[in-house]
């Protein structure tokens, strides 16, 4: 199979994929990558893709460069794992991408592909769980421990979880998410006041008393 085919075959999917020659510059965009990322294929042609993607390990360390060392490590031949990056899209949006990468292993052609998925959601729910983890163990008052004294022990029932509407499944996503109350109000165009309500709903239903401890409930539950 020639070259172009093997490309065309690669940008023939569903998936974000964007595809860079030896020298890192981006040959191939396919539409979805534009979709995803926001930049036309006109608008990154022959550009390096560390200038494009410009992708962090987290929000203060770079890993994206000349020196990247999936592309020398791909050189070398070894096989590289999938990983996560946070990049930004082209309207300047922050962006969490799961990447792939295939090399070919015929050492004439030597490009490498990029299969890119969005998981800003996934991602910033898990980053706002293990927030919300965090003040949980920082405040061991919200279960009722008193400084100074021991842990009392917990006794923990089975709740009705099946019993949450799917409004308050919605309600528990966005709670995961970070949002507060009235940042929860405006994404779903209701009232502050209803907003509460639906999050007081919750707790009396999982028989909690925090929003921290709710989502924590329902991540471990599976609710989420």
């Amino acid at each position: 199979m020639r070259e172009k085919e093997v490309l065309d075959a690669l940008c023939n999917t569903g998936d974000a994929v964007f595809i860079v020659d030896a020298d890192m510059r981006i040959v191939r965009w396919n539409k979805e990558a534009e979709r995803v990322l926001k930049y036309s294929e006109q608008e990154v042609l022959n550009r390096e893709c560390f200038r494009v993607i410009s992708g962090k390990s987290s929000p203060d360390r770079p890993v994206c460069g000349h020196n990247c060392r999936v592309h020398g490590n791909l050189s070398k031949g070894a096989l590289q794992k999938n990983f996560d990056i946070l990049s930004q899209t082209g309207e300047g949006e922050p962006l969490w991408l799961n990447v792939s990468v295939i090399a070919p292993s015929d050492p004439d052609q030597s490009f490498v592909a990029h299969i890119v998925r969005d998981i800003t959601r996934e991602k910033n729910t898990r980053l706002a769980l293990d927030q919300f983890l965090a003040n949980l163990e920082s405040h061991s008052w919200i279960f009722g421990d008193a400084p100074g004294r021991p842990p009392r022990q917990h006794t923990v029932r089975e709740r009705p979880s099946a019993a949450l509407s799917s409004r308050e499944i919605e309600v528990l996503t966005l709670l995961a998410e970070g949002l507060s109350t009235k940042g929860l109000a405006q994404r779903l165009n209701i009232s502050h006041f209803t907003a509460r309500n639906h999050i007081q709903n919750i707790l009396v239903k999982l028989d909690l008393h925090s929003k921290a401890q709710a989502v924590s409930y329902a991540f471990k539950k599976g609710i989420l």
